[in-house]
């Protein structure tokens, strides 16, 4: 079945589709099982839909129990969506659950979500898939749960006088940024694991996992770390109070665009303006490193983010939707 469930997606995709870079697969955490509809009327038995169901624990929405659905592939028939559907509504009845919850890996903290605009070109860590799933999840009567939102900056400006002020104001409270020391690469991530857990806990679906966990799945991005691009704010005693995680836009033809994937702060601080401070930062660096655009990828509707990319000159340029299934 493995095969058949993978041989899916290359039949679906072009060879050279950013899908076979970053998409939507199975991770091991929390997954009950796999489920592949295939073509009984072919001898090959030619796959036609799969999807995989997840059971996390710790998973709820409305404050009920819920499972997840991901590594959703279909192909372009209302039927056979049905039917995956249909199994996968019924299964996760069977395990107790009130609300299906999809597309999504298991958590959060994997690929989640659907891209309302596919037609446009994707950028690097943004997954890809087919643009008529989000309308057969519609169709079966999922609800949206959730909006996110990329927006893109295409005339990179400084406030240096900001920048400056706000640099003045936080090394008085004897906080300092640096960026990312690679050569420790475990140990930043154990302490950044700390602060993640820390500043997720409020978001919305979160779930928890070990910092043995965050550091085992944040050492496989390694080859794609620059570590001029990851700005850590440290206070006067070293403790990790913020960061911020840019990447280069690897799927960039031109190689212009900076992608602001990720900020944190320690919610437990009280510092206000650590957040548009490390947003300036990288907009320095985007410019010092001769990036033309600055893409603030799959923010949260409602987080401050958003507003923070407006006033750094983002203007909203893709969305994204979480659906939930009523069981």
């Amino acid at each position: 079945m493995e095969e058949a469930f993978n041989e899916l997606s290359q039949m679906l995709y072009p060879k050279d589709s950013p899908r076979h870079q970053i998409g939507f697969d199975p991770v091991d955490q929390h997954l009950k099982d796999r489920y592949l509809v295939v073509d009984a009327s072919d001898p090959a038995r030619k796959p036609l839909g799969r999807y995989a169901l997840y059971e996390n624990p710790k998973l709820e929405y409305k404050a009920q129990k819920a499972a997840s659905l991901g590594s959703y592939e279909c192909i372009n028939d209302p039927e056979v969506s049905t039917v995956l559907l249909d199994q996968a509504k019924r299964t996760a009845r069977e395990a107790g659950c009130h609300y299906l919850i999809g597309p999504m890996e298991g958590s959060t903290w994997n690929n989640y979500r659907f891209n309302l605009n596919p037609d446009l070109a994707p950028f690097f860590l943004e997954a890809k898939h087919l643009p008529y799933y989000p309308q057969q999840f519609q169709d079966y009567g999922f609800q949206v749960a959730a909006r996110y939102f990329s927006s893109i900056v295409e005339d990179i400006k400084l406030d240096a006088q900001r920048m400056q002020d706000l640099e003045k104001y936080f090394a008085a409270k004897g906080l300092k940024v640096r960026p990312l020391d690679i050569n420790r690469l475990e140990s930043e991530l154990q302490q950044l694991a700390e602060l993640c857990l820390r500043g997720f806990e409020a978001n919305f679906l979160y779930t928890p996992i070990t910092a043995e966990q965050f550091v085992k799945k944040y050492l496989g991005y390694k080859h794609f770390m620059d570590p001029n691009l990851i700005q850590i704010m440290e206070d006067a005693s070293g403790k990790m109070r913020a960061f911020i995680f840019c990447v280069k836009d690897y799927l960039d033809p031109k190689g212009e665009s900076l992608i602001i994937k990720t900020l944190v702060r320690d919610t437990n601080y009280s510092f206000s303006g650590i957040g548009r401070y490390l947003n300036l930062k990288a907009h320095q660096i985007a410019l010092d490193q001769g990036y033309k655009k600055v893409i603030h990828a799959l923010m949260f509707a409602d987080n401050i983010s958003l507003s923070t990319s407006k006033k750094n000159g983002g203007r909203p340029f893709k969305e994204y939707h979480l659906y939930a299934l009523a069981l």
